[in-house]
C-alpha cells in the first residue's frame, strides 16, 4: 500500500460542512456500514449532510444476480462489532449457527469447539439464496444492512455507477459520479466519493485511470458452488460445523464447506479453482463421506468465480475520494466482512473529524489500512510455512497427533495448537499473534516431542467421525 501521501504542509480546509454531499459507490457491507457511520457522525457533530448510496445489484433476488459472491460466514468478531453499534442479525437472515470447525486432513481429522459456549458464528447468504431456491422470504445479509441504511433516511439509488471523476478545476471543486446505463447517465456532484465497489474490475480500472496512484489489490481465483442436500442431510453430515480441508489437491490453496439450511457452500481458492477441481474435491473420500449416499452433483447448480484479494491496493485515497473494503484492503482469506467494518469506520471518522483531503486520509485513515496490510503479510508467511510443513504427511500427522493429545491432556486455555487453528480458520485473531505463537519454543517442543512418544499399538490413529468427538487417542497413545 503506497506511502506517497504528499504530507508537506498543514492539513487543508477540505471539510464536510453543512450541505455537503457524499456519494457511496457500492451498497455491500463496506458501503452500507460507511453510510451508517457517516449518518451517526453527522448527527453527533451537528452537521446536515446528504448521503446517497448507489448500487445496481438487487440483493433481494436469488442467484448470482443478487449475490455479492461470498461464502457467507459472519465471524464472532463481527457479531461483537455489530452489537457495539446496535445491530443484531435477525434469525430470518441467519442460515445456520456454527458450533465448531472440523479440520479434515490426509493424516487424520480434528474437531475444534469454541472455548466460550455463548460464541456466535453465523452462516448467511449475501443475496436471496441460490439460483432456483424458493426461500419464501428475504434472507439476504447485504439487503439487511442496506435496510438499516434506508431506515435512517439515507437515499439509496438502485442504479450502477458508470464512472468516477476527480475535480477538474481547483481543489475546492466537487468530485463527480456518472450514474445509470449507457443510454442515459446522470451526473452527481459530491464533496466526498466513497469507493466501496469491491473487486469490480471495471470500476477499479476507471479509478486507476484517474492518475492519483490507486492500483487495485492483486487477486487469486476462486470457485464457489451452492449445492442442495436437504436440511436433514446438511444437519447429519456437518452437525453445524464448518469443514476446512487439507487434501493436497494440486492448484488449490484452500478448500472449505460451509453449511447453510438446505444447501452447502463449497469454496475453493487457488489457481486451478474451477468446475473440474470442484468435481475432484467432491469425489475425494474425505469429502464424499459427509455427503448423502448416492448423491451426485446436479447438472445445473448455482456457482460463481469471484476473485479473492491477497494483498492491499496502492494508495486508496486522494482529495475527495477514499476507497474502502475489498477494493482497499481485506484480511487474507478470512473474515473480509470484518475488514469492511474497520475500513468503513476509519474512513468515516477521518472524513468527518479531520477532512476529505488526501493529507487527512493519509494521517487518519491509512493507519487502519496499514494495520490490516501488515497483518496480511504475516498471514501470507503463516500460510506459506504451513503449506511447506503440511506437504509432508509425516509432519501433518505429527501436528494432528499433537493437537489431539492437547485436547485430551490440557485444560481449554492451555490448548495452544487448537487456538492457532481456531484463529486461522475463523479470522478472529491477528495473523501476527498466530504466527508468533506457532513459532514459540513452547509450541515447537510440544510438536516435536511427539516424535519421541511411542504409540502403544504401533498402528495409525483411528479417524474421528463426522459430528463426533476428536479421535479417541489417550495421552499414552499420542
Amino acid at each position: 500500500m503506497g506511502r506517497d501521501c504528499n504530507m508537506a504542509g498543514a492539513e487543508n480546509d477540505l471539510q464536510l460542512r453543512d450541505g455537503a454531499r457524499i456519494a457511496v459507490v457500492g451498497a455491500g457491507p463496506a458501503g452500507s456500514l460507511f453510510a451508517i457511520f457517516a449518518w451517526r457522525l453527522a448527527a453527533e457533530l451537528g452537521r446536515k449532510v446528504q448521503i446517497t448510496v448507489f448500487d445496481g445489484k438487487p440483493f433481494t433476488q436469488s442467484g448470482p444476480q443478487g449475490c455479492n459472491m461470498c461464502a457467507g460466514v459472519v465471524a464472532e468478531s463481527l457479531v461483537a462489532r455489530f452489537r457495539e453499534i446496535g445491530l443484531t442479525l435477525p434469525e430470518s437472515v441467519v442460515q445456520r449457527h456454527v458450533r465448531g470447525y472440523w479440520w479434515e486432513t490426509r493424516a487424520g481429522n480434528l474437531h475444534l469447539s469454541p472455548q466460550k459456549v455463548e460464541l456466535e458464528i453465523y452462516t448467511v447468504y449475501r443475496g436471496n439464496g441460490p439460483r432456483g431456491s424458493t426461500p419464501g422470504r428475504n434472507v439476504s445479509f447485504d439487503d439487511y444492512l442496506l435496510g438499516q441504511v434506508s431506515s435512517l433516511g439515507i437515499q439509496v439509488v438502485p442504479q450502477p455507477v458508470a464512472d468516477i471523476q476527480v475535480p477538474h478545476g481547483t481543489r475546492n471543486d466537487p468530485a463527480t459520479v456518472l450514474v445509470g446505463s449507457k443510454a442515459q447517465k446522470e451526473v452527481y456532484e459530491a464533496d466526498l466519493v466513497v469507493g466501496a465497489f469491491g473487486l469490480s474490475l471495471r470500476l477499479a480500472r476507471q479509478v486507476s485511470a484517474l492518475g492519483f496512484g490507486y492500483v487495485p489489490p492483486p487477486t487469486l481465483p476462486s470457485y464457489q458452488a451452492e449445492l442442495r442436500l436437504g436440511a436433514d442431510q446438511v444437519k447429519e453430515g456437518f452437525q453445524d460445523s464448518i469443514v476446512i480441508y487439507e487434501l493436497g489437491l494440486p492448484g488449490i490453496k484452500f478448500g472449505a464447506i460451509i453449511p447453510k439450511q438446505e444447501h452447502i457452500t463449497v469454496t475453493l481458492i487457488g489457481e486451478k479453482a474451477g468446475k473440474e477441481s470442484l468435481l475432484d474435491f467432491l469425489a475425494h473420500p474425505l469429502v464424499s463421506e459427509r455427503l448423502p449416499p448416492g448423491w451426485q452433483v446436479p447438472g445445473d447448480y448455482c456457482h460463481c468465480r469471484p476473485r479473492v484479494a491477497v494483498a492491499p491496493c496502492q494508495k486508496p485515497f486522494t482529495d475527495r475520494i477514499v476507497i474502502i473494503g475489498d477494493a482497499s484492503v481485506s484480511r487474507l482469506y478470512k473474515n473480509g466482512l470484518d475488514s469492511a467494518f474497520l475500513t468503513a469506520q476509519a474512513a468515516a471518522e477521518a472524513a468527518f473529524r479531520h477532512g476529505v483531503s488526501a493529507q487527512a486520509f493519509a494521517r487518519y485513515y491509512l493507519p487502519t489500512c496499514w494495520t490490516l496490510a501488515r497483518d496480511g503479510a504475516y498471514g501470507r508467511l503463516l500460510f506459506r510455512l504451513s503449506a511447506l510443513g503440511f506437504a509432508s504427511q509425516r509432519f501433518l500427522r505429527l501436528f494432528v497427533r499433537a493437537a489431539r493429545y492437547e485436547q485430551l491432556a490440557c485444560r481449554p486455555r492451555e490448548q495452544v495448537l487448537g487456538r492457532i487453528l481456531w484463529g486461522s480458520f475463523t479470522g478472529n485473531q491477528p495473523y501476527k499473534d498466530i504466527l508468533l505463537t506457532a513459532l514459540s519454543p513452547r509450541i515447537q517442543w510440544r510438536l516435536w516431542s511427539q516424535l519421541f512418544r511411542r504409540n502403544k499399538r504401533g498402528s495409525p490413529m483411528p479417524r474421528g467421525t463426522a459430528g463426533g468427538s476428536a479421535d479417541e487417542v489417550t495421552p499414552d497413545e499420542a
